[in-house]
């Protein structure tokens, strides 16, 4: 069910690049994680023990991909928002501030000399 939002789309813009970022730290995690876990399989070589830190670290490896998965369904809603701003956003406010009156008293926008 799609609700309404009515929030500063600043905000969710920063939100959603914040968001990004933590992914990305996330997934250079679970790439270490994997590696330990690598590590502990060649220094730790008892049955018993050896096999549970195994068995742990992927149970925990697992949970940081369902995680990880779960954060980017989220940063991909946010990024569809419909909130855009790309170069041609920035351009086009570029060209109404320089179309702005001088003088600035009126508050008027000079869009004539737009082709």
């Amino acid at each position: 069910m799609a609700t309404e939002y009515n929030g500063d789309p600043s905000v969710l813009i920063s939100t959603a690049q914040n968001a990004m970022a933590v992914q990305t730290e996330l997934e250079g995690y679970l790439r270490s994680w994997m590696s330990l876990k690598d590590d502990f399989a060649v220094a730790v070589q008892s049955d018993g023990t050896g096999k549970a830190i195994q068995s742990t670290m992927e149970i925990a490896h697992t949970s940081g991909v369902k995680m990880a998965r779960t954060l980017q369904e989220i940063i991909d809603t946010l990024k569809d928002t419909g909130i855009k701003i790309d170069s041609q956003d920035l351009e086009g406010a570029a060209r109404v501030q320089g179309a702005v009156s001088p003088s600035g008293v009126n508050n008027t926008v000079d869009t004539n000399s737009w082709q």
